[in-house]
């Protein structure tokens, strides 16, 4: 009996882990689309003012920098995987210091 509990709770473990990197990647849609409308709307207000100089490029450039950031945290070292190596190598040093 103790043994498919243990399993119960790995099973529940894994479904909140699975749940919160799917929130990890909606977030980035989210925030992906949210920053889409965003350059477009400066995009064409830019353009509609004065089309000389495409100033909205800027903020694009920075914001941007943000969304791939996003992107990698997200999709690239998703459910903590970086986190926990680290968290493995500092858990060595203090068994080491020991």
């Amino acid at each position: 009996m103790d043994a498919n509990r243990g399993k119960i709770a790995t099973q529940e473990e894994k479904i909140e882990r699975a749940r919160k990197i799917a929130m990890k990647k909606m977030d980035f849609i989210r925030h992906f689309l949210i920053y889409a409308v965003v350059m477009a709307v400066l995009a064409i207000i830019n353009n509609t003012t004065w089309a000389g100089y495409q100033w909205w490029l800027w903020p694009a450039l920075g914001w941007g920098i943000g969304i791939v950031a996003h992107f990698l945290s997200a999709f690239i070292y998703q459910g903590g995987s970086l986190e926990k190596r680290l968290m493995q190598r500092e858990l060595e040093k203090m068994e080491d210091e020991e």
